[in-house]
Parts: structure tokens; C-alpha cells; sequence
């Protein structure tokens, strides 16, 4: 007959196998836990050291490119636009540092800059506002309308004046009534209520984040000013490539301008305003513009060229 006794030290004995199972797997667990977390984390560092030598590459790459660039920017295209007059027309909202740096370009160029001329955003005509588009109906003289019907009589009537540089120029009314602000020229030589002088070249910029759409106003300017102006107009756009943290934006603005097989022949464009390369086939674009010659230059899908052949 088993006793109480037996019956107690068998459950003790089951109980002390059962902690002890449970202890011991929980070692090995604890380990191999531990041995998985050590070997990501080492992942991770060696990821980490890779991802730090290879940004130290790309910076030196940088600063190697930006003193290239200053060492050789006169050599390049100094003097190529002596007294070619040029003016920069922009939207608020781009990248305000590439267009600066395409002025500095065009001054190394000897162009006679003449100012840049900004469109601001409240030619968005915002219904909120309706105050903003009878205050453009007013200026264009005309009766009030919808929006994209005042933007299109306001880009006609700039386009037309600009282009044929007739006496019926709007920029004034347009800057007092603020639809327009403008930039002074880098150098004094541009004559106020002159802008823009006979045989201006256009230089058209906007990007991705222009305070107003570019469908309502870059595109339709640009090509509006390109039908006008014949074989004066450049547009050109900064942008960004493809990256382990970033899609990458390029030809956002010039993208519809190049598919249209009616506006696309009648200017140049450069995609690439970003680099000095760009900057490069901007003024090189510009010069060519003296012969007629047109083309679309950067590394964008539609640029059929880095930068404009110098060959003879």
C-alpha cells in the first residue's frame, strides 16, 4: 500500500523536475536570444560604418567638384554672353539658391542681366480671396472671371509685350498690384521700366514646389513666351536623382513642355540646374541662342545632351 508520505515526495519531486526543466530552457533561450541580438547589432554596425565611410566619400566628392567648378567656371564661360541681355523669370516656391547661382554664372558670363522677375503665389486667385482676381481682371483690364481664365489672359498679355517688346508692357502693374516682385540686376546696367531690352533672352525656371502650379502658370508662360519670342527662351529646372532615402524629382516642369510636339522644338531646356554642369549648358544654351541653334540638355529621360556642342 502506497503511502501519504510517497504520494507527497512523488508531487515534490514532479514539481523540482518541472522549475528545473523550466529554468534550464530558459538558459538556453536567454542565449540564444542573446546570441541573435548580438550578431544584428554587429549587423547594424558594420552597416552603420559603411553607410558613414561612404557619405565621407561622397562629401569629398563634393568639395573636390565645388573647387573644380570655381577653379575652371571663368575658363569655361567667361565672356561667352558679353552684353547679351538676359532676364530671369521664376515662381516663388522653387529652389531660390539654383536660380542664384545661374545669375552668378550669368555675370561670369558677362550677360547683361537685367533682374528677376517673380511670380508670386497669389496668382493662385485663391476663390477664398476674390479680391485677388479682380485685382488682376483690373490690371489686364478686362471683366472679372473665372481663375484660369484671368491667368491665361495675364500670361497672353505678358508674353506678347515681352516677346515682340512692345509698348504695352504690364510688369509694373503687375509688381504694384503684387502679382509680381522683382529682383534689381546684379549690376547696375539694366535701366528700371526698360526690362526687357529689344533681343532678351528668356531664362524661365520653376520646379516641384512652385507656389503656384506649374500647369497654371510656368508651362503655359513659357510656351506662350517661346511661340512669342522666337528662339529666345531657355527653361530650365533643378532637381534630384534616385536615392536609398529619396525617389528623386527631375523634369517635373519641363517634363510636359518636351512632350508637347508643338512647344518642345521652339526652346531650349536644361534639367539638371541643381549642378554646375547644368549651369555650364544653361549659358552655353543661351550663346547658341545667337544662331538659332536649340536643344535640350541634362540627364533627364528628354535631354538628348549633358551640355550644348562647341564644336566649330
Amino acid at each position: 500500500m502506497i503511502s501519504f508520505r510517497f504520494h507527497l515526495v512523488s508531487l515534490v519531486a514532479v514539481f523540482l523536475a518541472l522549475a528545473l526543466g523550466i529554468a534550464v530552457g530558459a538558459t538556453v533561450v536567454d542565449k540564444a536570444t542573446v546570441a541573435v541580438l548580438e550578431r544584428q547589432l554587429h549587423d547594424v554596425d558594420q552597416k552603420a560604418d559603411r553607410t558613414n565611410l561612404r557619405n565621407d566619400v561622397l562629401q569629398a566628392e563634393i568639395h573636390q567638384w565645388s573647387d573644380f567648378s570655381g577653379a575652371t567656371e571663368q575658363a569655361l564661360i567667361g565672356g561667352r554672353l558679353s552684353g547679351v541681355p538676359v532676364l530671369l523669370v521664376a515662381v516663388r516656391g522653387m529652389d531660390a539658391v539654383a536660380l542664384g547661382k545661374l545669375t552668378d554664372s550669368l555675370v561670369t558670363a558677362g550677360a547683361h542681366v537685367e533682374g528677376t522677375v517673380w511670380f508670386t503665389g497669389k496668382l493662385n486667385l485663391d476663390p477664398k480671396r476674390p479680391e485677388d482676381a479682380q485685382a488682376l481682371a483690373a490690371v489686364l483690364g478686362v471683366a472679372n472671371g473665372p481663375p484660369d481664365a484671368l491667368r491665361q489672359a495675364a500670361v497672353s498679355k505678358l508674353a506678347a509685350a515681352w516677346g515682340t517688346t512692345g509698348s504695352d508692357n504690364p510688369l509694373d502693374a503687375f509688381r504694384q498690384a503684387g502679382f509680381i516682385d522683382v529682383d534689381a540686376p546684379p549690376t547696375p546696367r539694366a535701366v528700371p521700366g526698360k526690362v526687357p531690352l529689344p533681343e532678351t533672352r528668356f531664362v524661365v525656371a520653376s520646379d516641384a514646389t512652385p507656389d503656384v502650379p506649374n500647369e497654371q502658370l510656368a508651362e503655359p508662360l513659357t510656351a506662350a513666351l517661346a511661340r512669342a519670342a522666337g528662339s529666345r527662351v531657355l527653361a530650365v529646372e533643378p532637381g534630384s536623382d534616385p536615392s536609398p532615402s529619396d525617389k528623386g524629382e527631375r523634369a517635373v516642369f519641363l517634363g510636359p513642355l518636351l512632350a508637347d510636339a508643338q512647344v518642345g522644338p521652339l526652346l531650349s531646356t536644361v534639367d539638371d540646374l541643381e549642378d554646375f554642369k547644368g549651369r555650364v549648358a544653361a549659358v552655353y544654351a543661351i550663346q547658341d541662342m545667337s544662331v538659332g541653334r536649340l536643344g535640350h540638355y541634362g540627364v533627364g529621360p528628354r535631354a538628348t545632351r549633358l551640355i550644348p556642342d562647341q564644336r566649330p
